[in-house]
């Protein structure tokens, strides 16, 4: 007989744990409280800021959801190409566009990694070598930093989740320089935050990650298809096909417990609902509304969870008719916003161009008018095209998310969750929770994966 699975959130990671446990024959109910799925991938809906002409359908409509923040993919998101594998052909061949990783320096130049034919990570330390955004002394150092880890002395510091990214690069002879204009950049990039704020654990994790395995995780990419039509389009539909029960618009008032773990939930209509499972897949802020008081008491595990903190972001996402300019994906040094990237605009249909500038950890960000934002954006698109400096958008709209993504403070990583709860049939999920990886997309859909396996393990054992 299949055993009930009742998952709470309709984000990446709630749909990750509904695909793997309704391919395996479990009975699959998933609210969302929102009326689509994707959770924070998905910006709410927006009016346009700035729109010249009313009916160009370029804009993502109801039917295409707006993203929060670019959706780019590095190669060493395995668990989201996974992911894509699981959703069939359709959503695994889409094509992708490869980004350059470049850095715009203060002085208005660019320089770029290089992307070399070596085998990881040689590719790296071949790229390095000859990075011209370090100064040569940074350069040496950390190859000389590298070739003495690597050789085991010394061994990496045991206090690095307690330290920050910033102090552990001065330690290590990063110049004040090399970390206002390469690393800086990099840590916002990748974590989210600035390297004073971020654990210097995170950032090494990260860059081991990214550019020190193999050389196809250091490939960045951004897909030519949407959001919901690369993801989840596709995942509902499976979803369907397999039997799962999609609730849209069903909000969760309470989980009720006893002490052998969760017995019901309730809906803010009064409806209650029973399962053998329960996957709580919602923003840590979000579910420790719906947990009774005591059960925040009574567990270390649940009251860890109030002191996890979010970091903000902003993306002013503009449309130019003109184009299409290149793929490319820049680092900022300097400014309000920390990265941008371009792409082609596949909706327009007409060879048009899709500029997303972000900014990140800085709630500052959020409290300056549409209007102000746009202008800074199309300043900073000046200085990274200079022929392109009169250009303006043809259409633009802008989110802010004040709690974007977890922020990974040092000894954040002592708080975060691991999947099964101490209650035997309540299990969590999200980018959140304990994967080893920043608040990403990918950190989402590996706990999903952690989280099924809790349940398939829990299962086993029964």
């Amino acid at each position: 007989m299949p055993r009930c699975v009742l998952i709470i959130g309709g984000g990446l990671a709630g749909l990750t744990v509904a695909l793997r446990l309704s391919a395996r024959g479990h009975a699959v109910t998933l609210l969302e409280e929102s009326r689509r799925l994707g959770g924070r991938l998905v910006a709410p809906r927006v009016e346009p800021a700035h729109t010249l002409e009313p009916q160009d359908p370029s804009l993502p409509s109801s039917s295409e959801p707006q993203e929060t923040l670019p959706l780019i993919m590095l190669g060493s998101h395995t668990s989201t190409f996974s992911f894509l594998k699981t959703l069939g052909p359709g959503a695994e061949a889409s094509s992708f566009h490869r980004l350059p990783l470049e850095f715009l320096l203060p002085d208005g130049c660019a320089v770029r990694w290089r992307h070399l034919w070596a085998p990881g990570p040689f590719h790296t330390l071949l790229a390095l070598t000859i990075f011209r955004g370090l100064p040569i002394r940074d350069r040496w150092r950390a190859l000389t930093w590298l070739e003495r880890t690597w050789e085991g002395e010394p061994d990496l510091p045991i206090d690095l989740e307690h330290r920050t990214a910033d102090d552990w690069l001065a330690v290590v002879g990063q110049s004040e320089t090399a970390r206002a204009r390469i690393w800086c950049p990099l840590a916002r990039f990748l974590l989210g935050e600035d390297l004073s704020v971020v654990s210097a654990a995170m950032l090494v994790a990260m860059l081991g990650r990214c550019f020190f395995s193999s050389r196809d995780h250091s490939a960045i990419t951004i897909p030519a298809a949407g959001v919901g039509r690369l993801l989840l389009n596709p995942a509902r539909d499976q979803l369907v096909r397999s039997g799962a029960a999609i609730r849209l618009e069903t909000a969760v008032r309470r989980i009720q417990f006893d002490s052998h773990g969760v017995t019901e939930i309730q809906l803010r209509t009064g409806e209650t609902l029973k399962a053998d499972w329960y996957v709580a897949a919602l923003p840590h802020r979000s579910l420790c509304s719906l947990l009774p008081e005591r059960v925040l008491a009574q567990y270390a595990y649940f009251e860890h969870l109030t002191k996890l903190s979010d970091a903000p972001a902003l993306a002013v996402h503009l449309r130019f008719e003109r184009g299409p300019w290149p793929a490319r994906l820049l680092l900022l040094a300097q400014g309000p916003y920390h990265w941008l990237v371009s792409r082609a605009d596949a909706g327009a249909g007409r060879g048009g161009t899709r500029v997303s500038l972000v900014a990140t950890g800085s709630a500052a960000q959020l409290e300056r008018s549409d209007q102000e934002l746009i202008d800074v954006a199309l300043g900073v698109i000046g200085r990274a095209w200079p022929a392109w400096a009169e250009a303006r958008p043809l259409k633009s709209y802008i989110v802010r998310e004040p709690h974007a993504f977890l922020s990974v403070r040092p000894g954040t990583g002592a708080l975060r969750p691991l999947q099964q709860s101490p209650l035997p049939n309540f299990f969590l999920a999200g980018d959140w929770t304990d994967t080893g990886l920043p608040g990403t997309m990918e950190s989402a859909i590996r706990s999903g994966d952690l989280c099924a396996d809790a349940i398939e393990e829990k299962e086993k054992s029964k």
